[in-house]
């Protein structure tokens, strides 16, 4: 492209100057035309611009030259232009042709792949169609000959209830009854075991694939199908059980695998939860009652050493009054004894004097020894009565604790039966919908084939492993 645009621009350098050389020659033509009457003048005229001429003419053949190369290279330009573009045109036309090839090769391919899938869902669905009528067969055969060895049992055991000997009979009835119910399992056993062999040999993956069983479950810790079955209707013959219960579950799953045993237990729970939460509430309201019952001590006894506190109290009032009275006694006796003591520093009493001042004095020496042995008397009453106060209050500090941490039981407790007791709907709530989940499921696990026996939830887990396999026979 570069290269392209140098040419273009060269061309037109070119062209332009061809053309006002071009312009020039015109113009000097007409010039020397004028003046073709001074043939003198014209020839030295020519004679001077001769070189000029020629110089110019030979530019004039350059820049021909130089025109026809560059159009020359723009006709190669172009030519090799046009080349690039059907070349291009060409391959994107053979790649529009190989992708329309590989998406026809592609559909092909997807519709082939999508037949193969539509003939091996055709062919699971008719195999699982036939086992099941199999079973089937097996199951209503096995329902008529026990049918009918009830009806032989009832006629015999009315004939047997009018003979002779009764009892022997009856037991007789029962002997035969027995036989034929043994050899009525039998029976079904031996049809089960062949349509469990047939599925052993042939399609047991396609028994996966209809959703019999999931696959990661399906003959687990078994060799085959076939000897699921058989443990599996072995299992339920020593529980006491059907023969038909085993070789259902041991196709359709037992308990584990279709999840029965665990909405089973769910239920369990929630069920054992309400129940806890009724036990709690009881256990709760009996732990109230005792604490109501200690609240109401407590405040018995704050307000009785409330009251102790009170009269304490008053009584150190009291105390405290007697000393500040006899305070002012002694120190009423003291200013008269010093008052007398000083009359003694007299040296003109008399004897009689002396001596009466002195039996005051020793009178008044007796009341201030009597005072402060009252008021000794009075402080310990008063020590005594402020250690029994302390001890009141103590007292009522605990009672005040203890009855704050019991309020706060019994809040904590009234709370927790409130939130046990509207906990209680919600579990009941969760019941009813894990219920109608269980109902769903003990329908979904193959509806139609042996309904309303119970077959589904019938639990062959004799060892309670989590597992039923032969470890479980008996």
């Amino acid at each position: 492209m570069k290269k392209m645009n140098k040419i273009n621009t060269f061309y037109k350098i070119t062209v332009f100057s061809v053309l006002l050389l071009f312009s020039y020659s015109i113009l000097n033509s007409s010039f020397i035309g004028k003046i073709t009457g001074f043939k003198e003048f014209e020839s030295i005229a020519y004679a001077k611009k001769s070189d000029e001429e020629k110089a110019a003419e030979q530019a004039a053949k350059t820049e021909a030259k130089a025109e026809k190369a560059a159009e020359k290279a723009a006709e190669a330009a172009e030519k090799a232009a046009e080349k690039a573009t059907k070349a291009a045109e060409k391959a994107a036309e053979k790649a529009t042709k190989a992708a329309d090839k590989a998406v026809e090769k592609a559909d092909k391919a997807s519709d082939k792949a999508l037949k193969e899938a539509e003939k091996i869902e055709s062919q699971s669905i008719k195999f699982t169609q036939k086992t099941d009528k199999q079973f089937n067969k097996a199951f209503e055969k096995y329902a008529t000959e026990i049918a009918k060895a009830q009806v032989k049992y009832q006629s015999a055991l009315e004939k047997a209830a009018s003979a002779k000997n009764p009892n022997q009979k009856i037991e007789n009835v029962e002997d035969k009854l027995s036989d034929r119910l043994s050899k009525a399992d039998d029976k079904f056993v031996e049809s089960i075991e062949k349509v469990s062999k047939k599925i052993d040999k042939n399609e047991s993956k396609s028994l996966v694939d209809s959703g019999w069983v999931n696959n990661q479950v399906y003959s687990q810790g078994f060799e085959n199908h076939g000897q699921r079955v058989r443990t599996y209707v072995e299992i339920a013959k020593s529980l006491g059980l059907p023969a038909y219960v085993g070789a259902l579950q041991a196709n359709f799953g037992n308990i584990y695998e279709t999840g029965i045993a665990d909405l089973q237990n769910q239920i369990t729970n929630l069920n054992n939860q309400i129940n806890l939460n009724n036990q709690t509430i009881q256990t709760n309201l009996a732990t109230l009652a005792t604490l109501e019952a200690n609240a109401t001590t407590l405040n018995g006894q704050l307000t009785t050493l409330n009251t102790q506190a009170g009269t304490l109290n008053g009584q150190l009032t009291t105390l405290n009054n007697q000393i500040g009275t006899l305070d002012t006694q002694s120190q009423t006796l003291t200013a008269q004894i010093g008052e007398l003591t000083t009359q003694l520093d007299n040296d003109q009493l008399t004897a009689d004097e002396v001596n009466t001042i002195q039996d005051q004095l020793n009178n008044l020496n007796n009341d201030l020894n009597n005072v402060n042995t009252e008021i000794a008397s009075v402080n310990e009453q008063i020590a005594g009565t402020s250690t029994e106060l302390t001890s009141v209050n103590d007292q009522i500090d605990g009672t005040s604790i203890q009855l704050t941490t019991t309020e706060g039981n019994i809040q904590n407790l009234q709370a927790d039966n409130v939130n046990l007791q509207n906990e209680i709907p919600t579990l009941e709530g969760q019941i009813t919908t894990t219920t109608a989940e269980l109902n769903t499921t003990i329908e979904n696990v193959k509806p139609g084939v042996g309904t309303d026996t119970g077959w589904e939830t019938a639990n062959l887990d004799v060892n309670n492993d989590g597992v039923v396999n032969a470890n479980d026979l008996l």
